[in-house]
């Protein structure tokens, strides 16, 4: 991925919403600083908490955004509009001082009026899609961006083969599985199931693990479990799983997901193109449940390759109805109680890929 690009003086990351947009940012920010440290970096974000929760904790400049999703309701169209012009305000002024400067839009609603600030000032635009199938903001942004990248296998015209998601280094397994158990509070030698909703946590989710554990206990024997709820599920998760008498640790972030990915010999996951990245590098055998309600079911198509592979399997959310529990609960009782299942779809994943976020990086300071 490289070319003439001549290196940036500052380097301007927007988009943001979910730890899925953002993670990508950073991951890439962090090569950039290992290889290119006079370049300056800034995130312009969405005001939502998990992207300051993403960026506080490593020190990342960024300024949170007003920019809201478009609606057709009179209402949501006005926050739009307010957001759409708040936000090229202070793009404005993150652009304007800098001569030579990069925009790199990672999708999602805030990225879109920055996008537009920078057409209007000659500032180039790289477009890096992170899921299967785009979404609006980046069909729009693809039209106007210099150069348009697509991480993974994607609908979007123009953007060339899949160069893979860009992980951060804090989401990479770096050791044994009893040192990353030790260090979020389970017990080194037992095996480990991860049940984690991503950044937004998910609620039908952690309520199916509430009934599972009240009427399943028995699946669980020889298990301990690490759950990543939704803030509002922490509680009652914590007392289902002390009243089954299941071993568990319950919390609702972990800064450090590669001591999660690193205990974990099974996980139940959403299919965010993150999510599955994780799972790919981290080689966990997963239940991947997508996020249920988006119409192009993007999260699926996510996670198709690696359940062709035979590395992940993927069922339909419980909320769906009666019919999606029966397949869904014979997968984990199966693959709870089968080592050689496990076994089995562990060898199904490739090997550990390239460091993907180091040729992105790479890319954009013309290396």
């Amino acid at each position: 991925m490289s070319n003439s690009t001549p290196v940036p003086d500052r380097i301007v990351f927007a988009g943001g919403g979910t730890g899925g947009t953002v993670g990508p940012g950073i991951a890439i920010a962090e090569r950039l600083v290992e290889i290119a440290p006079s370049v300056e970096i800034v995130f312009l974000c969405s005001d939502r908490p998990v992207d300051r929760r993403l960026l506080e904790p490593g020190g990342w400049a960024h300024q949170c955004m007003p920019a809201r999703s478009p609606g057709v309701r009179p209402g949501a169209a006005i926050r739009f509009l307010r957001g759409w012009h708040g936000t090229r305000r202070i793009a404005r002024r993150v652009l304007d001082p800098v001569t030579n400067c990069r925009v790199v839009a990672l999708g999602g609603f805030v990225a879109p009026p920055v996008v537009r600030e920078a057409n209007r000032r000659g500032v180039p635009v790289d477009l890096l899609n992170l899921d299967a199938v785009a979404g609006r903001a980046n069909r729009w942004i693809a039209h106007r961006a210099t150069r348009a990248f697509t991480a993974v296998p994607s609908d979007l015209p123009g953007v060339g083969d899949a160069i893979g998601v860009p992980l951060r280094r804090a989401v990479l397994p770096d050791g044994p599985a009893s040192t990353h158990r030790e260090a979020v509070g389970l017990q080194p030698d037992l095996p480990t199931l991860l049940v984690t909703g991503a950044s937004q946590g998910a609620l039908s989710i952690d309520r199916m693990m509430v009934d599972l554990a009240t009427r399943h206990r028995d699946w669980f024997a020889g298990w301990q479990v690490l759950h990543l709820a939704g803030p509002d599920m922490v509680d009652a998760l914590a007392r289902a799983y002390a009243a089954s008498t299941i071993p568990a640790v319950v919390r609702p972030f972990l800064e450090r997901m590669g001591d999660a990915w690193g205990a974990a010999d099974l996980a139940i996951t959403r299919g965010g193109a993150s999510s599955i990245a994780e799972v790919a590098a981290s080689r966990t055998p997963a239940i991947v449940i997508p996020y249920p309600w988006h119409e192009d079911q993007h999260q699926a198509k996510n996670a198709a390759t690696l359940a062709k592979a035979g590395a992940v399997v993927v069922r339909t959310d419980p909320v769906r109805g009666p019919s999606a529990k029966p397949p869904l609960e014979s997968s984990l009782a199966g693959l709870l109680q089968s080592g050689e299942e496990r076994a089995r779809m562990f060898d199904a994943f490739d090997p550990a890929p390239e460091d993907v976020a180091v040729g992105f990086a790479r890319t954009l300071i013309g290396d």
